[in-house]
C-alpha cells in the first residue's frame, strides 16, 4: 500500500505514524552515540541482559506454559523477599492490608479502582498519625494491634479486593502475557533498589529521624533546630514509620515497594483512561517502570517519585469521571497526599482544583467541593499546623523572608546550583547533558520522553483528553522548572507525559511495530539506571548477588561509613548525644534524635558556633564549645580541622572507632561519657511545648 506520494506505509498507519514510531529507535540511537552508556557498570549490563534473557525464555515457553509470567513475577517478589527481609515483607502486606482496610470503610461497595480506596487509606493513616506525631503513643505493639483489628474488622471487603486483584491478574494473562512480561522485567529493574540498605544522603541527614525516633521513643521531637526540614510536609516519611513500627526496625522497602507498584498502575489506569489498549497500558506501565528516576526512587525516601504516582491516578480519575464531580473522599485523598507529600505539588494539582471547583459551581453542588476542601485539609494540614505552631512559618523554611522564623536565616531557600534557566534546547540537554540538572550523571533522565515526544503531540492535536493532559503535565512541569532546574523536582509530570506518549504511540500502530518501540524503550531506559546516582554507579548489586544479602553489612559500610560509626556507638549507648563535626556527612538521623550536625543547611545555629570557635586559633573557643555542647561522642572526617581534634585531645577525649576515612571521639574516661542532655533537651520542641515545666 502506497501514499500519495507513492511512499510505502503499512495498513493504518499514516505518514505521521511511521514518523513518530521511527523518533524512537532515531533516539536511541543518538544517546548511544553520545556515549551515554560507556559510564554504566559492565557489571549491571550483565544483570539486565540475564533478566532480558530470562523473560524471553518466559515468553517463548508460554505458548505451551501460560502461567510462566505469574511464575515470572513470583520470581522477582521472592527475591524481594529474600533481598528486603522479612519484617519488611510483614511491613508492606500490613500496611497494604490496613490501607485498604481504611478505604474499603470510604468506599464500602468497593465502586472505585482498588489504588484509589489503597491510596485513601494511606492519606487517612497519615493524617492520624500525622497529628498524634508529638504524642508519646506510638509503639510497634500498638500498632501491629491496630492493624490486626483493622485488618480482621474488614476481613469480607479484604477478601473481596483480593479476589478482585487475582481476577484482574489472571484477565491479564489471558489477554496480554508477553507484554506483561515487559512490564515484569522492567519492575525488576526498578525495585533493585529495595534491595540495598539506606544510602542515600537525605534519607540518612533527615528523612529518617522521624521514624528512629518514633522506634526509639515513641514520639516525634519536631525538632527545626537539629533538622530545618523536620516539619517540612512529612506524609512519605509518617509511612516509613508507620511502617517501621509494624517491622519494629527501619523498613524503606516497605513504602518504596508500595509506591513503585501504585505508580506502575497509575500509569496503567492513565493509559487506559484516554483509549489505550491492554498491551499499550503495560507499556506504559513498563515504560514508567523503566525511567531512571523511577528505579531511583526505589533506593531512596524523596517524595517525588509517589507524588508522580498520586498524580497520574488523579489525571486518571478525572479523565473517567468526564465532567461529572468524582466520589469527594477519593478526591480529598488524593489533593491531601499531595500536598502531604510537598508543598510544591500545588503547582501540579492547581489546574485539577480549578476544574473541578468550576464543575462544581457549574452544577451547584457547593456541599461537593466543600467536603473536598474540608476533609483535604484536615488530612494534610498536621505539618503545616505543627510548622506553625513550632516556627511560626507554616512553609518553614520556606519564604522565611515573609514568614521571618527565628528558627532560619531571614531569607528564602534557594540553591543556586540548580538555576541555569530554560533555554530552548532544553528537551535535548536533559537527555545528554544531565549532569547539570541534579546531583546524577548523563543519561539519568533517560530518553523516554524525547523519543516519544512527536507521537504526544501528534495525538495531542486528535484527541482532546490528551490534549488537555498534555497542557496539565507540561504547564505544570515548565512552571516548576522555570522557578528552580532540579531533575527530581520535575519528575511527576514528567511521568504523565511519557505515559501519555506512549498511549499514543499504541493508537493505531501494529503490535509488532508497538512492541519493538516498548522493548526498546524500556530496556534501554532501564539500562540508565546507574547514572542515577554514584552509589548506583558502583553497581553494589554484584555484591548482593555474589554473596546474598549478608553483603548488605559490607555495602553500608562502604558507602555510608558515618551511618555505621554512628549506629556501633547506639549499640554501646543508646542515650549518647554525638556531634557530628563533619558536614560531608551529616549523616543524623539513625540518632534519632541525638546527634547534631554542623551543615548550616540542617542546623544553622551549631553551624554559627562550630564556625564561631574555628576563627580562634588560640583553642580557647573550641573548648568553650565543647563545654557548651557536652557531647559523648564526636565524630570528625578525615579533612577535619586540626585545631579542633587539639581541642578534643585536650578534653580528654580520644578515637574510639574509625570507618571509611570518618573517626569517633570519646573521653578517655568512661564514667566522663554520660550525656549532659544539652544536645536534646532544649530542642525536643514536643516534649518541650507540651511538658513546659518539665526540664527535660
Amino acid at each position: 500500500m502506497t501514499d500519495a506520494r507513492g511512499a510505502r506505509v503499512m495498513p493504518g498507519m499514516s505518514p505521521l505514524r511511521w514518523a513518530a514510531f521511527l523518533a524512537v529507535p532515531l533516539v536511541a540511537a543518538l544517546v548511544v552515540q553520545q556515549r551515554l552508556y560507556e559510564q554504566v557498570p559492565a557489571g549491571f549490563m550483565q544483570l539486565v541482559a540475564l533478566a532480558a534473557a530470562l523473560l524471553l525464555g518466559a515468553a517463548i515457553a508460554m505458548a505451551r506454559w501460560p502461567g510462566s509470567a505469574t511464575a515470572a513475577a513470583g520470581v522477582v517478589s521472592l527475591l524481594l523477599v529474600y533481598y528486603c527481609g522479612a519484617s519488611s515483607t510483614l511491613a508492606f502486606v500490613l500496611l497494604t492490608g490496613a490501607a485498604l482496610a481504611i478505604g474499603s470503610v470510604l468506599d464500602p461497595r468497593l465502586a472505585w479502582p482498588v489504588a484509589l480506596r489503597l491510596l485513601a487509606g494511606l492519606a487517612v493513616m497519615v493524617a492520624v498519625v500525622g497529628w498524634l506525631l508529638p504524642f508519646p503513643v506510638h509503639g510497634s505493639r500498638t500498632y501491629l494491634l491496630v492493624a490486626a483489628a483493622l485488618c480482621w474488622w474488614r476481613r469480607d471487603a479484604l477478601g473481596r479486593e483480593a479476589r478482585m486483584l487475582a481476577e484482574g491478574w489472571r484477565e491479564l494473562v489471558r489477554a496480554a502475557p508477553r507484554w506483561l512480561l515487559l512490564a515484569i522485567g522492567a519492575a525488576f529493574v526498578a525495585s533493585l533498589g529495595l534491595w540495598l540498605p539506606s544510602l542515600n544522603y537525605d534519607d540518612n541527614s533527615a528523612h529518617l529521624i522521624l521514624p528512629y525516633q518514633l522506634l526509639g521513643d515513641g514520639y516525634y521531637h519536631l525538632d527545626v533546630s537539629t533538622q530545618v526540614w523536620a516539619v517540612a510536609p512529612w506524609a512519605n516519611n509518617v509511612l516509613h514509620g508507620i511502617a517501621a513500627l509494624f517491622a519494629g526496625a527501619e523498613a524503606r522497602s516497605a513504602v518504596n515497594a508500595l509506591w513503585l507498584l501504585v505508580g506502575m498502575n497509575g500509569a496503567w489506569r492513565l493509559a487506559r483512561s484516554v483509549g489505550a489498549s491492554e498491551a499499550s497500558g503495560l507499556v506504559a506501565a513498563a515504560v514508567y517502570a523503566s525511567l531512571p528516576l523511577t528505579g531511583y526512587f526505589t533506593t531512596a525516601m524523596q517524595v517525588d517519585g509517589a507524588s508522580g504516582a498520586v498524580l497520574m491516578h488523579l489525571a486518571a480519575t478525572l479523565v473517567a469521571a468526564g465532567r461529572t464531580l468524582p466520589p469527594a473522599l477519593a478526591m480529598a485523598a488524593l489533593f491531601a497526599l499531595l500536598a502531604g507529600l510537598k508543598a510544591t505539588n500545588a503547582v501540579f494539582a492547581l489546574p485539577a482544583i480549578t476544574w473541578l471547583a468550576w464543575l462544581a459551581v457549574r452544577q451547584r453542588n457547593l456541599s461537593w467541593l466543600a467536603v473536598v476542601g474540608g476533609c483535604a485539609i484536615l488530612l494534610a494540614g498536621a505539618s503545616y499546623a505543627y510548622a506553625t505552631w513550632v516556627t511560626g512559618n507554616p512553609l518553614f523554611p520556606l519564604f522565611n523572608s515573609i514568614f521571618q522564623s527565628p528558627y532560619y536565616p531571614s531569607a528564602d531557600f534557594v540553591d543556586p546550583r540548580w538555576q541555569t534557566g530554560l533555554t530552548w534546547s532544553l528537551p535535548w540537554d536533559i537527555t545528554v547533558d544531565t549532569g547539570r540538572f541534579g546531583e546524577v550523571y548523563p543519561g539519568a533522565w533517560g530518553f523516554a520522553l524525547l523519543a516519544l515526544l512527536p507521537a504526544l503531540l501528534l495525538d495531542a492535536a486528535r484527541d482532546t483528553r490528551s490534549r488537555w493532559l498534555l497542557l496539565w503535565f507540561a504547564a505544570s512541569g515548565i512552571v516548576m522548572f522555570a522557578q528552580v532546574q532540579y531533575l527530581r523536582y520535575v519528575f511527576p509530570a514528567m511521568a504523565g507525559l511519557v505515559v501519555l506518549g506512549v498511549a499514543a504511540l499504541g493508537r493505531d500502530t501494529d503490535r509488532r511495530l508497538l512492541a519493538t518501540a516498548g522493548i526498546i524503550l524500556v530496556f534501554g531506559n532501564a539500562l540508565l539506571l546507574p547514572t542515577t546516582s554514584w552509589m548506583a554507579r558502583e553497581n553494589p548489586w554484584q555484591q548482593l548477588l555474589r554473596s546474598g544479602n549478608a553483603a548488605s553489612a559490607r555495602i553500608e559500610a562502604q558507602m555510608a561509613p558515618a551511618r555505621v560509626l554512628l549506629e556501633r556507638v547506639l549499640v554501646v549507648d543508646a542515650r549518647a548525644c554525638i556531634l557530628v563535626a563533619d558536614a560531608e556527612s551529616p549523616y543524623i538521623a539513625v540518632a534519632g534524635g541525638r546527634a547534631q550536625s554542623i551543615k548550616s543547611g540542617y542546623d544553622p545555629r551549631m553551624s554559627k558556633s562550630y564556625q564561631w570557635a574555628r576563627a580562634d586559633a588560640s583553642g580557647a573557643r573550641w573548648r568553650e564549645f565543647l563545654d557548651s555542647v557536652a557531647p559523648s561522642h564526636v565524630m570528625t572526617g578525615a579533612a577535619g580541622d586540626a585545631a579542633f581534634s587539639d581541642a578534643l585531645v585536650a578534653a580528654g577525649y580520644a578515637v574510639q572507632d574509625r570507618e571509611g576515612g570518618l573517626s569517633t571521639w570519646a573521653h578517655v574516661d568512661p564514667a566522663r561519657r554520660g550525656c549532659s542532655g544539652n544536645l536534646e533537651r532544649v530542642r525536643d520542641e514536643a516534649h518541650r511545648r507540651l511538658h513546659p515545666r518539665d526540664t527535660h
